[in-house]
């Protein structure tokens, strides 16, 4: 991969991560905000702010697995392994890479790897 593609890879990992960042915060925020709702809710506004508690978290949970992505993504790039298919050892796709820059297969490994978790 040339000098120039990581960079554009690394910033666009870099920037992703800021967002999720920002996401996660504003959400945090909300979360805490939810919490500290005190009594003298209606049952309805109590049903209404535990489901969008547990939504946030959900949210939350995803983030953060994505952080963990982005990560191990940058890190492959200042080891020289990034964009090299975990599997198979070639390139993974430019255009995979421009869509999932926290690819670890190629597609046709990604591929084999999903279909086999399928038939598990």
């Amino acid at each position: 991969m040339t000098t120039s593609r990581l960079q554009k890879a690394k910033k666009e990992l870099e920037r992703r991560s800021a967002a999720v960042l920002r996401a996660t915060r504003r959400a945090e925020a909300e979360l805490d905000g939810l919490r500290s709702a005190g009594p003298g809710q209606e049952f309805e506004e109590v049903a209404q702010t535990q489901q969008t508690s547990a939504d946030l978290e959900r949210l939350n949970e995803a983030e953060r697995l994505e952080l963990r992505r982005i990560e191990a993504a940058l890190k492959r790039i200042d080891e020289g392994t990034f964009g090299v298919c975990a599997e198979c050892r070639r390139p993974i796709e430019s255009k995979r890479l421009e869509a999932l820059p926290w690819a670890v297969r190629c597609a046709g490994c990604a591929e084999t790897a999903e279909h086999g978790a399928k038939a598990v």
